[in-house]
């Protein structure tokens, strides 16, 4: 029997250990693993939220100052579950199949395989009746956060310039070029939850970056254009056998912004994933390059007079093939027509191979000699920017132009390249060019962006850049090349014009290689390039340029020259250009 003294003792002691092993406890818990389980508490108070940035929009012109939404941004929800959080996995299941059904984009075994899992998206892009249903089944660990999809409210217009960003972030057009701007910088919120996981305001645990929105783009290209553009190409294709594709661009000469740039076939970029044919997605005007044929003459001729080397009036003798190196080169279908003493006016007119040769020769004083080369190669890639990048704000292909230093840049590669074959070249490349030898002389960078809209809804333009390259060639050289150009179009269909205007035109027939890497006219493509301004002399108020790829034999003067001459009476009248009085 214990004692009453050692009962009274015991009594003392028991309680004294129980302190201490709550005191070593707490201890324990403050002090020694103090961080470890305030990490745990925070993994249950402290929920972190990234705040979605809302993607830029883009717009079109409307005229000269107003602008269309061409890219939008529709509300869309997404849903998620925190497992963790979640009491009754069959409640939450049986609740969101019959709202959610097929836009679940993960299955229920996924969700639950990690129960301390704390987010997991369950479905994207719901519209707000669906999120409407998903708040009111009041679910516990269910939430939502509010996002966006892109809306293309023209539908297929404009789609190759347009383009798309897929969900792993890779995108065509402006869309992907653009990317960046578009984007803008998601934000953060590091919060503290209360217990129904509803964030507090109050904490030092708290921690909010705010989101970044992306800029809305506003495109130089002219809506009203870009329809009637795209509109002519569909005709066109649809009403001529063996068109097989179509791209036209439409340019301001004086500044280097876009007016159209089209592509048929086209495709609708709210459903790009449904394409079949991935080429649908390419730009022609900027990302396929190609041997644009007899336009390139113009910048042989403007290259020769600029060095004073050559007149319109001068003459040569055609026999309709000329000699270089061990080669014959002879005018296209074999012409045997304007045999004799011509003048270069003529040569440009009936478009004579033979008299862009010679017009290499004279730049070399009398042979296809390296002076000759280099010349032309310096005017074709510095002077006119061809063969490389030229800076456009899409994605774009370089092209290729040969050096005269190479073997391969031989005379007689050099004799082809003076009207267009021997070298690769993009749509916007060319357009660019052609606008110094008719705009007096200077070289515009090619842009598709006019500015941004603010917060406010305004459009803010950009500031108006000068000439990336002035005097590239003098006023006297381009306005000689405007009267040679107007001459071949009043030889070739200047009959279609409306009355009262100048315009100027150079067509060109491009032969593609075959499987053996022999140039074949079984498949050819068309072209046409030229300009449009008022009858009394003013400067050009448009370029036009005009590429059909066939799947048969095409010209251009009989298959791009139509195409062309629409398109540039409806900009005659669409831009108010006057008359001659």
């Amino acid at each position: 029997m214990f004692s009453v003294n050692t009962r009274y003792g015991f009594l003392k002691v028991v309680p004294a250990l129980l302190l201490a092993a709550v005191a070593f406890r707490l201890f324990d818990i403050q002090v020694i693993h103090h961080e470890e389980y305030k990490a745990k508490a925070a993994e249950t108070r402290i929920k972190q939220y990234e705040l979605e940035a809302k993607r830029g929009e883009v717009y079109l012109m409307d005229g000269d100052e107003d602008v269309v939404p061409a890219v939008i941004n529709e509300r869309t929800w997404t849903v998620f579950v925190d497992p963790s959080y979640v009491k009754d996995k069959d409640t939450v299941q049986k609740a969101l199949d019959p709202i959610l059904g097929e836009q679940m984009i993960v299955g229920w075994d996924k969700v639950w395989e990690n129960m301390k899992s704390q987010y997991i998206e369950i479905a994207h892009h719901v519209n707000y009746d669906t999120v409407a249903a998903v708040k009111e089944a009041n679910l516990r660990g269910v939430g939502q956060k509010e996002t966006s999809r892109r809306v293309y409210p023209f539908g297929e217009m404009a789609s190759q310039v347009l383009g798309f960003v897929n969900a792993e972030g890779i995108g065509t057009g402006i869309e992907g070029s653009l990317n960046e701007r578009l984007s803008g910088k998601n934000g953060m919120l590091k919060t503290v939850t209360d217990v129904n996981q509803i964030p507090l305001s109050i904490g030092d645990d708290n921690i909010e970056i705010p989101a970044e929105d992306g800029e809305n783009v506003v495109l130089t290209i002219d809506e009203n254009v870009q329809r009637k553009v795209e509109s002519i190409l569909k005709n066109a294709t649809e009403q001529k056998p063996g068109i097989s594709k179509a791209a036209a661009l439409v340019m301001n000469p004086n500044n280097g912004h876009i007016y159209a740039m089209a592509n048929y076939p086209t495709y609708n970029p709210e459903e790009y994933w449904k394409v079949t044919d991935a080429s649908l997605f390419t730009n022609r005007a900027t990302e396929s390059p190609y041997e644009p044929a007899s336009v390139c003459k113009t910048f042989t001729y403007a290259t020769a007079i600029n060095e004073g080397v050559l007149e319109p009036t001068d003459t040569y003798y055609n026999t309709g093939v000329t000699e270089v190196g061990d080669r014959k080169i002879h005018n296209a279908n074999g012409s045997t027509s304007h045999y004799g003493n011509i003048t270069f006016t003529e040569a440009l007119d009936y478009s004579l191979n033979t008299g862009s040769v010679e017009a290499l020769r004279r730049i070399g004083g009398g042979q296809i000699s390296k002076q000759a080369r280099t010349t032309l190669y310096n005017y074709l890639t510095d002077r006119f920017s061809l063969g490389k990048k030229t800076g456009i704000e899409l994605y774009e292909e370089a092209g290729t132009i040969v050096g005269p230093e190479k073997q391969e840049g031989n005379a007689v590669r050099y004799a082809n390249m003076t009207f267009g074959q021997g070298m690769n070249l993009t749509m916007v490349q060319v357009a660019a060019g052609f606008s110094v030898l008719i705009n007096n002389g200077d070289y515009y960078q090619p842009t598709i962006v006019a500015g941004v809209v603010n917060d406010s809804g305004e459009f803010i333009p950009k500031t108006e850049e000068e000439p990336k390259y002035q005097h590239a060639i003098g006023e006297e050289a381009s306005a000689t090349m405007r009267d040679m150009l107007i001459d071949v179009r009043r030889v070739n269909g200047g009959y279609a014009d409306l009355p009262g205007y100048r315009v100027g035109v150079k067509t060109g027939t491009a032969e593609t290689l075959n499987e053996r890497g022999e140039y074949t006219s079984d498949q050819t493509i068309a072209g046409a390039i030229g300009f449009g301004g008022s009858g009394n002399g003013d400067t050009p108020e448009y370029v036009i340029l005009i590429r059909l790829d066939g799947d048969r034999l095409l010209w251009g003067s009989y298959d791009a020259i139509p195409v062309f001459t629409e398109i540039s009476n409806y900009m005659l009248q669409y831009l108010r250009i006057p008359p001659a009085q």
